[in-house]
C-alpha cells in the first residue's frame, strides 16, 4: 500500500469523457470556448498562488485556492484535477500543508487537461 493517499488518482479519469464540456456547450453554445480558454489562462495562476501559499505556509489561503480550483476543474469535468484538488484542500483544512510532491502532480496534469479540453472543445460545431 502506498504513503501516498492520492495514488488511486490515476483510477479517476483525467476528463470525464466531455461529458460537461457537452452539456455546458448545450447550454452556452459557442460561448464555451471563451469559458475554457479563461480556465485555462488562469490555470498556471492558481497554481503559482498554490505553490505560493504552500511556500509561506499559509494554509488558510491554501486551503481557499485548492477549493476554488476544484471547483473550475469540477465544473469542466477534469475529473482527476478536482480529486487531488479536494484532496488538497482536505488536507490543508487540518492544517497541514500535503507534501509538495502533490502539488508537482497538480502542474504536470495542467497540460494534459488543457489538451483533453482543447481537443474536445474542437470538435464542437460553431
Amino acid at each position: 500500500m502506498s504513503d501516498d493517499p492520492t495514488h488511486d488518482l490515476d483510477n479517476i479519469s483525467l476528463l470525464d469523457h466531455g461529458l460537461k464540456l457537452r452539456l455546458l456547450h448545450d447550454e452556452v453554445g459557442d460561448e464555451i470556448r471563451l469559458i475554457v480558454d479563461k480556465f485555462l489562462e488562469i490555470l498556471p495562476i492558481r497554481l503559482q498562488t498554490l505553490r505560493a501559499y504552500h511556500a509561506a505556509g499559509d494554509t488558510v489561503n491554501f486551503t481557499i485556492e485548492a477549493h476554488r480550483l476544484k471547483g473550475a476543474a469540477a465544473t469542466l469535468g477534469a475529473e482527476r484535477m478536482g480529486a487531488l484538488c479536494a484532496h488538497l484542500e482536505a488536507r490543508a483544512k487540518t492544517g497541514i500543508l500535503p507534501d509538495p510532491r502533490q502539488l508537482q502532480r497538480l502542474t504536470e496534469m495542467a497540460p494534459r487537461v488543457a489538451e483533453a479540453m482543447n481537443h474536445i472543445v474542437r470538435h464542437f460545431r460553431v
